[in-house]
């Protein structure tokens, strides 16, 4: 029997071995891209919020409203006046002018937040000077 010394290739268990470190990382490497594309939407929908936030707050401005409140969705909104593109119906606005506790400023608030998730809202507050 001849004695082999110098055999090449891989062993199975070699084999075997090196797949699954391959599985491993590929599956890891899937999961750090699908956490970055959810990160980056989240960014993009708080991008959206703050914008239409300060829309919102403009309108108060422009208006003049020293006091008051309403609420709804950013529905109506025209390409023209939308300061981003796509649909803006899952953008939801609240916002409200009253009195502050500083001695002759109003106190404006607007709040934008995305489909039902109220508590995760984009909050913007400016105070005016009252009449």
């Amino acid at each position: 029997m001849r004695k082999r010394s110098h055999d090449r290739g891989f062993t199975l268990v070699e084999l075997l071995v090196a797949v699954v470190l391959l599985a491993t990382g590929l599956t890891a490497a899937a999961t750090a891209f699908s956490a970055a594309a959810r990160a980056q939407g989240a960014a993009q929908r708080r991008t959206t919020e703050a914008r239409l936030a300060e829309v919102k707050l403009s309108e108060i401005q422009v208006m003049g409203t020293t006091s008051g409140a309403d609420e709804g969705t950013f529905a109506e909104l025209e390409a023209g006046q939308a300061p981003v593109a796509g649909d803006l119906g899952d953008y939801h606005y609240r916002w409200e002018v009253a009195s502050s506790d500083l001695q002759g400023l109003a106190r404006a608030q607007v709040s934008v937040w995305y489909r039902d998730n109220e508590r995760d809202q984009f909050t913007l507050v400016w105070y005016p000077v009252s009449p």
